[in-house]
This record gives C-alpha cells, sequence and structure tokens, in this order.
C-alpha cells in the first residue's frame, strides 16, 4: 500500500509542481473563501487541493486544511495542499505541500514537498528518503542522520514571539524565519534546529513532526523544538524557552 501511496502522491504533486513553475497569472492568487484550518484559501490553494483529492481519495479520509473533511474510511489523509501560501504569493521561493496518512492514530506514511526548488521528502516504516520532483525518477536517496555543518536554525512565527528572538539573540543562535512550518520541519535533518511557537494544527505538523522522530523532539500546545544536537536542544530550551 505505501507504494501505491507514492506513487500518487508523486503524480499529484508534479502536476501542482509544474503548474506553479509553468507561472499562475494574477487569479490564482485571489481569495475564495475562509478554509476549515481558518486561513484564507486562495485558488491555488483550492485547485491544489482538487488535485490531491483526485488522486487520494481513495486510500480513505481526507482531512484537509481548506475543505475540511472530504470522504470517509478508516485511514485519515491529513493534507495542507500548500504550505507557505503567502511565500507563494509574495513570489518567496519558500512553499509546498504536506501530507500525513494515519491509521489507528498513528501517522504510517508522510510526504512534505518544496514547489519552489522540486525537493521533497518521504517517509514510512520501511524507508526515509529524498528526491526531486525534477527529475522523471524522482532521484530517491535514502536520509541518515549525520554531521551536517549546517550553520543557522529555523525559527517559524519569530515576527510574533519577540522575548524568544531576545533570548536566541542573547545566546548566539543565528536563525532564519521562512514562513513554513512543514517544510522547514522537512529540512530538520540539515539545520541546527527548528523552532515553532504558536497556535498549533494538525495540518501544519502531522507530516514533518513524522519525519524528525529520528532527532531529539519536543513539542506541546505552546512549542514545537526539533535539533539533531542534544547539546543545542538541551541549551534551547533551558535558556531560550525557559522549559
Amino acid at each position: 500500500m505505501v507504494e501505491k501511496y507514492l506513487k500518487n502522491v508523486l503524480v499529484a504533486s508534479k502536476k501542482i509542481f509544474t503548474l506553479i513553475q509553468n507561472g499562475l497569472d494574477e487569479s490564482y492568487f485571489d481569495v475564495i473563501k475562509v478554509g476549515a484550518g481558518g486561513d484564507k484559501s486562495t485558488k491555488i490553494d483550492l485547485v491544489s487541493e482538487e488535485i490531491y483529492i483526485k488522486y487520494l481519495k481513495s486510500f480513505g479520509q481526507i482531512i484537509s486544511e481548506e475543505s475540511g473533511i472530504i470522504g470517509e474510511g478508516e485511514e485519515k489523509i491529513i493534507l495542507d495542499p500548500i504550505d507557505g501560501s503567502d511565500n507563494l504569493i509574495s513570489g518567496f521561493p519558500y512553499y509546498g505541500s504536506s501530507i500525513a496518512i494515519k491509521k489507528d492514530n498513528l501517522t504510517i506514511f508522510s510526504f512534505i514537498a518544496n514547489f519552489a526548488n522540486g525537493d521533497f521528502f518521504v517517509k514510512s516504516d520501511d524507508f526515509y528518503k529524498k528526491g526531486n520532483l525534477y527529475f522523471e525518477d524522482f532521484n530517491l536517496k535514502d536520509i541518515e542522520i549525520k554531521e551536517y555543518k549546517g550553520r543557522i536554525g529555523l525559527f517559524e512565527k519569530a515576527y510574533a514571539n519577540p522575548k524568544i528572538v531576545k533570548a536566541l539573540k542573547d545566546n548566539y543562535i543565528k536563525f532564519r524565519s521562512p514562513g513554513a512550518v512543514a517544510l522547514s520541519l522537512s529540512y530538520a535533518h540539515n539545520v541546527r534546529f527548528v523552532l515553532f511557537a504558536g497556535k498549533i494544527r494538525e495540518y501544519d505538523i502531522a507530516a514533518g513532526l513524522h519525519q524528525c522522530v529520528d532527532l531529539n523532539l519536543y513539542y506541546n500546545d505552546k512549542y514545537i523544538l526539533v535539533s539533531k544536537s542534544k547539546e543545542l536542544f538541551d541549551k534551547i530550551r533551558k535558556d531560550v524557552l525557559k522549559d
């Protein structure tokens, strides 16, 4: 079944990736409605959702940030059709999609794509791989935890948390705030850490958390913190989050 998930997810994602890469006219940025997750849904959000629904609806019930619950089934598909919509609309190249498939409340498959550069990350119980949507064979390669010399961390929602920003600065911890939570979590194996502080919704984190289970991971109803380095992980919890 995992192979079928992956095949269909890749076909759907390649269609959305190609659509975006070919250039979107201004109508795709028009707000159509307020989505189930509470954010404004644009035409590109809804078109992407429609494509994913076509290829995923046979696997179970879809729970989408845009339209809420779609269909029925034992397996639950948590979908954010466009992660980082504001970035896409603004021409900032950091946006994608995230999908988590759950069975008996356990995530058994996750997929996160970056539609700006084609990167995607896919994980199941049997494999964890990275590929690129530019390639016909998707160029799948295994992901490993290694001493990657990343120099920055990623702090999502930094603009809304000035005290944490100051604490990071005071501790000489360098970061960026790119604005797409799932996508940032997918890059956690490359960067020094990923931190999110704010309202946590399942659409934003289900796939990302699944892909970070082999790292140092902490989350509650206010924060998510991920890092390869136990030393840095403990320092941020103690000196930045005061946890």
